[in-house]
């Protein structure tokens, strides 16, 4: 399974659709998809926990006709798990009736990719969120659409959201959710160069990568920045490493963190003086740069370093509103990690596409090396957990 937010009209991430397929037959699958659902949906409530997956946030899970119509009792906390009714379900006696028990538990359900041509009407009559793909209607239909079910109680969300021209036409129709890549997307370029604040703490992370970087030079490269200086010392200070004594030099923090801890650290913090981007954007760069490092550990990389940086800066376009290739110019990264960042090439290049593709559910391209999917999978779930982690260490060093 993966997990795609849902952004309210502030871009903050307010829910999460847990995406989950059936894997190929012949690998231990069940036969039928009311099954492999019931599965999912017990380890994401028990093996792994809604917690770990999504925080505190309700989750959406699709429910398909078979699993309504035999409901079975799972361990869903009503409050938080919204029922998504697929798009080809029809509104039979016994699907109604399951969707009326589920209610009744106090689950709300959702109409995932509505179409009044192609989709059951009659389900409105049980639904308390309507879910429309935004990219394939006319303006002016979508626009009629969203102004009659809105007009009739509906909350919105708007699917396959895929650039900031959309999510603002959507928000101006009434959307209150919204799904899609469109925070990945850089904006229009304004500056012609990454800005001298951010710049030398992206130097520093990137420099870091290198294999043959002795003590001196991380410690006169970390010096050289008083404000991430400041913020390493008060991060190796705080109750989250808990040490026993004061740490009062750069020296120190470098021999006690380790050059692989003080990577991620650096890492994590270039990133904190992006305040101006949505929090669930710079959350979702340090959980690629920890699933690509997992992901090379499991593949046998003797240094996975560079595969978090690759991960990490994967969406400095995004967050810094520039060209990957015109920001990979500016900074010290190996020729591994500009191949990977610009082309997708090289082990860094794959076990990125890897990530990429196990964000958005795609199984068939969430593969690196020989690894099992278990393994794919586990990495996924890690780097999901320490992202959360991070979040707290971020708070700490601000």
């Amino acid at each position: 399974m993966a997990r795609q937010p849902i952004y309210d009209s502030s871009m903050a991430v307010v829910a999460y659709e847990l995406l989950y397929r059936a894997p190929p037959r012949g690998r231990g699958t069940h036969g039928d998809a009311g099954s492999a659902t019931v599965d999912v949906i017990a380890g994401a409530a028990l093996e792994i926990g809604l917690d770990r997956l999504a925080g505190g946030l309700p989750v959406h899970i699709n429910f398909p006709e078979e699993l309504l119509v035999r409901l079975p009792d799972l361990p869903l906390q009503a409050g938080r798990v919204v029922i998504e009714i697929l798009e080809d379900v029809h509104a039979n006696p016994e699907v109604l009736e399951g969707i009326r028990t589920l209610r009744a538990r106090g689950h709300r359900i959702a109409l995932d990719d509505y179409s009044p041509q192609s989709s059951d009407r009659r389900l409105l009559d049980v639904a308390d969120i309507v879910k429309l793909e935004v990219t394939h209607p006319p303006a002016d239909e979508l626009a009629r659409l969203a102004r009659d079910l809105k007009g009739a109680g509906f909350q919105l969300i708007a699917e396959n959201v895929e650039s900031r021209e959309h999510f603002e036409r959507c928000v101006a129709l009434g959307f209150a959710g919204f799904q899609g890549d469109f925070l990945q997307q850089p904006e229009t370029f304004r500056a012609p160069r990454v800005p001298a604040s951010r710049m030398g703490a992206l130097r520093l992370a990137s420099a870091l990568q290198k294999e043959d970087y002795s003590l001196d030079e991380v410690e006169q490269l970390l010096s050289q920045d008083v404000s991430l200086s400041y913020r390493v010392l008060r991060c190796i200070n705080s109750s989250y490493y808990n040490l026993p004594r004061r740490i009062d030099s750069i020296r120190q923090a470098v021999v006690i963190l380790g050059l692989d801890t003080l990577r991620q650290l650096s890492g994590l913090l270039c990133l904190q003086g992006l305040e101006d981007r949505p929090p669930s954007l710079i959350v979702q760069a340090i959980t690629r740069g920890r699933m690509c490092e997992q992901l090379g550990k499991l593949g046998g990389a003797r240094d996975a370093g560079p595969f978090f940086i690759t991960g990490l800066f994967s969406l400095l376009n995004a967050l810094l509103g520039l060209p990957t290739r015109k920001i990979v110019e500016e900074l010290p990264l190996t020729p591994e990690v500009v191949k990977a960042l610009v082309a997708g090439e090289g082990p860094l290049g794959a076990a990125l596409q890897c990530t990429r593709a196990y964000e958005r559910g795609v199984w068939g391209r969430a593969v690196y090396a020989d690894l099992a999917p278990h393994l794919v999978r586990a990495a996924y779930v890690d780097a999901l957990f320490w992202a959360e982690q991070s979040r707290a260490l971020l708070a700490v060093a601000a």
